[in-house]
């Protein structure tokens, strides 16, 4: 879409957008440096000059203009730059209108290395722009280099979701039933816009899994003219062997919804704008309306009950649309002989029941949200609850049934002692999987009551046979809080047996005072660093605190196979859902509340919560997946291990071939070293963490696997 064009065309229009030139040269070209803006020299930049827009109050914008580029009218743009941050900042990058208002621009959260950003756009009448570049808000620092535009005709606006094939050559029979039934691997992201091939069209869908395992498959829907009232239903139960019935009830049927995301400016659209429909949520199958020549997929969930019969269960699906020809598929679930352990790794997500919609601060929101976790694979949560009431004195209380307000964190309407019931009946107290334990005394996990507070509440979680409670001290900490993270520590490991934890980043000098490590996930050295934690004594547990749910691959991986090659012993994300990311409303529609900046309008939720229940994101089902694949994975190291302990041969030297077969996986599937973007919405909506892994390879490597350990758990 991006033409090569001379570098004399670049520097015409934008002179010195290398800012090479230093400063008078600068001003002479025509840009308006403000009084943070810069020139500046940076090794990471190659140690050429560059633009910095400073920082002197973090929610005043710092930005430099040129102003008086002239464009030709109704033409397509391309504009380029370099871009990093310096510490928490938010970049702006634009083109304004003679008047001084944006036309056009990307506006969004920059990260730490440099990288090339683009800004493409049409003009309409113009014949004159600005260039705007700038640090909207934040603490930090915005770094510019390497400043340019070019024309290019190709550039298209409007709707840019993918479309990768050409519509189908369609048959007679295709062209009069009105549509065309396709299945693709669930973690491919299709968009409206996408055209089956030939290749894909189904006709059956099929699945396998273990007993008590859920998984995805997927219908996809080309409408070839408009199709009004379109549904997928279950005909009936699903019949298995020996008469054995699978209730329908067992196949979940939804619709995926997509969301408007805008490329450059916001809604409501205009000139010079893009955006994409991005596949992204699952709602309740109701009937649902597809235009002419576009594709509507349908998600089905299958759960196998724990006490299902192994073997094939057969059913069909219906679907239909108002004055179409309805069409039946057949459903063929495969129940493997096998059984999957409970993962050896703690899953968990961060709630906060405070800081959900006022309306889900119920303990009914509360029942469904565990549910659902544990249903996705979650064997721990975190527990936010204040623990020290003030008495009328002034001196606090050490007090377990303690109801806050829910004004802050860990001022939650719950109090511990009933979170740990609920929990408990959700299945979420797993023996050896500890729970994140924030817990608020006078402010930021001190308490007045100090080391008999975590003494207390340590007694209390053995004689009611909790799970053990993890210390959460200092949130994100750094070296300027080393005293306080010390004294913190002091006070919780008083107490024998206690343990502290955080989610540090990369532990650096402070390791030394956390127990359990919850590193960042972006760290590449992984498994050298889970390696020294356990030399060390300690544990190296994962989180992510920036996605969203809307790359399905990514959660997967990070689930799964990320954590089993790197040996990590906890895997956690930010967050299952809060007031910050969305909401379905009573009418059904997805309220985005007060996130209104563009380029990343779904913050970093898991599941919309709704008035009848939580709807996931594609990515929340791709977490689930990726804990199964660490079943599997453990499934048959624990198969194989049982095996090289026996006495029959013929089992001991499959088990050795398995054991090669989980060694060649580890390789393939181990993290490549990648270059991140810039920006975070570009690492959260482009990003692929392992894009040599394509989707139906995980499928593959997963039958492989399954295969191995039914045959050494069969023997």
């Amino acid at each position: 879409m991006i033409t090569t064009v001379c570098p004399l065309l670049i520097l015409y229009l934008v002179p010195h957008g290398d800012f090479e030139g230093g400063a008078a040269d600068l001003s002479a070209a025509g840009w308006q440096l403000g009084g943070v803006v810069t020139l500046a020299r940076d090794a990471d930049g190659g140690g050429n000059q560059h633009l910095r827009c400073g920082c002197d109050d973090p929610d005043k914008p710092s930005a430099a203009l040129l102003a008086g580029i002239e464009v030709k009218p109704r033409t397509g743009y391309v504009a380029r730059y370099r871009m990093r941050s310096d510490g928490p900042a938010h970049h702006t990058f634009g083109v304004l209108n003679p008047g001084g208002a944006f036309f056009v621009c990307r506006d969004a959260y920059a990260l730490g290395v440099w990288n090339e950003c683009t800004l493409a756009f049409r003009t309409e009448e113009q014949t004159e722009i600005s260039l705007y570049v700038g640090r909207r808000y934040g603490s930090g620092a915005i770094l510019y280099d390497d400043v340019s535009l070019v024309a290019d005709d190709s550039v298209q606006t409007g709707d840019l979701s993918p479309a990768p094939h050409p519509f189908p050559a369609l048959t007679t029979e295709e062209a009069r039933r009105g549509y065309l039934l396709s299945s693709q691997p669930w973690m491919e992201l299709i968009y409206p816009t996408y055209f089956p091939t030939r290749s894909e069209l189904a006709t059956a869908l099929t699945c396998r899994l273990a007993p008590g395992e859920y998984e995805p498959v997927t219908l996809s829907v080309t409408a070839l003219r408009p199709l009004t009232a379109l549904r997928v239903e279950l005909e009936g139960d699903l019949q298995g062997p020996g008469k054995a019935t699978w209730p329908a009830a067992a196949v979940q049927i939804g619709v995926v919804r997509t969301m408007t995301r805008w490329l450059n400016n916001g809604y409501p659209l205009k000139a010079g704008q893009s955006y994409e429909r991005r596949p992204m949520f699952i709602v309740p199958g109701v009937p649902v309306y597809v235009p002419a020549r576009e594709t509507q997929r349908f998600w089905l969930t299958v759960h196998a009950g724990e006490t299902l019969r192994p073997g094939t269960y057969r059913s069909r699906l219906r679907v239909s649309a108002e004055g179409a020809e309805p069409r039946s598929l057949p459903l063929v679930v495969e129940v493997l002989p096998l059984q999957l352990p409970e993962p050896d790794v703690t899953y968990g997500m961060y709630y906060r029941q405070c800081c959900q919609y006022p309306e889900f601060r119920t303990e009914e929101f509360y029942r469904r949200s565990m549910a659902d976790m544990r249903a996705h694979g979650c064997n721990s949560v975190s527990v936010y609850a204040n623990i020290e009431r003030r008495l009328p004195d002034g001196a606090l209380a050490i007090d377990f049934d303690l109801t806050g307000p829910g004004r802050g964190i860990g001022e939650n309407h719950l109090a511990l002692n009933r979170q740990m019931a609920l929990l408990q009946e959700a299945g979420l107290l797993h023996p050896g999987h500890p729970l994140l334990f924030l817990a608020t005394g006078t402010s930021n996990g001190e308490f007045g009551n100090r080391d008999r507070t975590v003494a207390t509440a340590r007694q209390l979680g053995l004689e009611k046979g909790w799970p053990e409670l993890l210390w959460y001290v200092v949130d994100e900490p750094s070296a300027e809080q080393r005293e306080l993270i010390q004294a913190q520590a002091d006070v919780v490991h008083r107490v024998p047996g206690a343990r502290t934890t955080t989610a540090i980043g990369e532990p650096g000098e402070l390791g030394r005072y956390y127990d359990v490590w919850i590193l960042g996930d972006g760290l590449s050295a992984m498994a050298d660093i889970v390696a020294q934690a356990r030399a060390a004594g300690k544990e190296g547990w994962v989180y992510n605190c920036q996605w969203n749910g809307c790359q399905p691959r990514n959660d997967r991986y990070f689930a799964g196979y990320f954590t089993w090659t790197t040996g990590l012993s906890g895997n956690w994300q930010w967050c299952y859902s809060e007031a910050t990311g969305a909401r379905l409303t009573s009418e059904g529609q997805v309220d985005f509340g007060d996130v209104t900046y563009y380029e990343d309008p779904h913050r970093n939720c898991y599941v919309l919560p709704g008035p009848e229940g939580n709807l996931p994101t594609l990515g929340w089902e791709g977490r689930r997946e990726g804990v199964d694949d660490y079943r599997y994975l453990q499934a048959l190291r624990d198969a194989i291990r049982s095996a090289e302990e026996g006495a029959d041969r013929t089992r001991r030297r499959l088990a050795q071939e398995a054991h090669r077969v989980l060694e060649g996986i580890e390789r393939q599937t181990r993290r490549p070293v990648q270059h991140y973007p810039a920006t975070q919405t570009g690492r959260i909506y482009d990003h692929v963490v392992h894009p040599g892994l394509q989707p139906a390879q995980y499928d593959r490597i997963r039958a492989r696997v399954a295969d191995y350990a039914c045959r050494l758990q069969a023997r």
